[in-house]
């Protein structure tokens, strides 16, 4: 079972039969970012419609036996998650509202603080707050897995120890392979590892340094960090944006907020590796892991059996 830890794609017809052509079987994808309640569930449905517009290729999994399942129907199994915590609020119920619509991951910030803590760009981070805390614990209580993907570091630690459940990391990288706001200290990776936790170890390129960026050098980044951590919670969570329009980069990034003054100001989706241009390039990061000195069974893991294995444990 091949799973993509993360992807925050406008989903189509097109979309998904490109996931699929790279051999994915699994994808976490992101139905909320910035929105509100209301506006939160208004995108699930959106989702769900184009499901069912769909079913054919694709369907909605909230347990490791639905994933099983659309593995044996060769279609595309979708696990919802948010980025960000706006549409829960302070209302530890809508994690479970939430939940049994099949939300089953929820970053506990985005690239902003909100009440539960901060995010990895704030420049002071106070930790978790008393809401953080609650919503960890709902987290917990409804089978949802905690995301710490871009937040900050010392809320980020704070949620590792706060939480009865392993986390995960979704999508990011060692501070140490590429110096990036949005990637880990050892301290946060080493912690996440230590409760039985999962990075996902992301190839958006600002991440991990830019297009140029060889796999075989990836490939030894994530050889590495299987030494360091172990490499049962080593995974892959890409980070693709298949579908949008280039002008969206923006408001991913944003929100509402810090609107260009200058239609230039927009930024531009960067620029893929040649090796991994998206979801359909698995194969060729496989054969990267087993040219660094995985074997098939470590590889294995890392495409999508860790994460199988935390889904199974988190949320049944």
């Amino acid at each position: 079972m091949i799973i993509d830890g993360l992807e925050i794609n406008k989903w189509s017809r097109e979309v998904i039969e490109e996931v699929r052509s790279g051999g994915v079987d699994i994808v976490h994808a992101t139905v909320g970012v910035w929105e509100d309640t209301a506006g939160t569930f208004e995108r699930i449905g959106a989702m769900r419609h184009l499901v069912r517009q769909n079913s054919d290729i694709v369907r909605i999994v909230t347990s490791v036996a639905e994933m099983d399942g659309a593995m044996r129907d060769g279609v595309l199994g979708l696990l919802f998650g948010f980025q960000n915590s706006s549409m829960v609020g302070d209302d530890p119920e809508l994690v479970g509202m939430f939940s049994d619509v099949g939300v089953k991951c929820i970053q506990l910030t985005y690239n902003l603080a909100n009440h539960l803590g901060a995010s990895c760009y704030e420049p002071n981070d106070g930790g978790l707050t008393l809401a953080g805390n609650r919503i960890v614990q709902a987290c917990n209580d409804f089978g949802v897995l905690i995301d710490i993907s871009h937040v900050g570091n010392t809320t980020g630690l704070d949620a590792v120890h706060a939480s009865a459940e392993p986390i995960a990391i979704t999508h990011g990288n060692p501070l140490w392979f590429h110096d990036a706001p949005r990637n880990k200290p050892d301290e946060v990776i080493n912690a996440v590892a230590a409760r039985g936790g999962i990075i996902g170890v992301t190839l958006y390129p600002l991440f991990m340094g830019g297009a140029e960026v060889s796999r075989s050098a990836y490939c030894e980044m994530i050889a590495q960090l299987a030494d360091q951590i172990g490499v049962d919670h080593v995974a892959v969570g890409t980070d693709a944006v298949l579908g949008w329009d280039p002008d969206a980069l923006g408001w991913m990034r944003s929100g509402r907020w810090n609107r260009p003054k200058d239609p230039g100001d927009i930024p531009n989706f960067p620029e893929w590796p040649h090796w991994f241009g998206g979801p359909a390039d698995f194969p060729s990061l496989a054969e990267g892991l087993t040219e660094v000195g995985f074997d098939s069974t470590e590889r294995d893991k890392i495409l999508g059996e860790n994460w199988k294995r935390l889904y199974a444990q988190v949320i049944g």
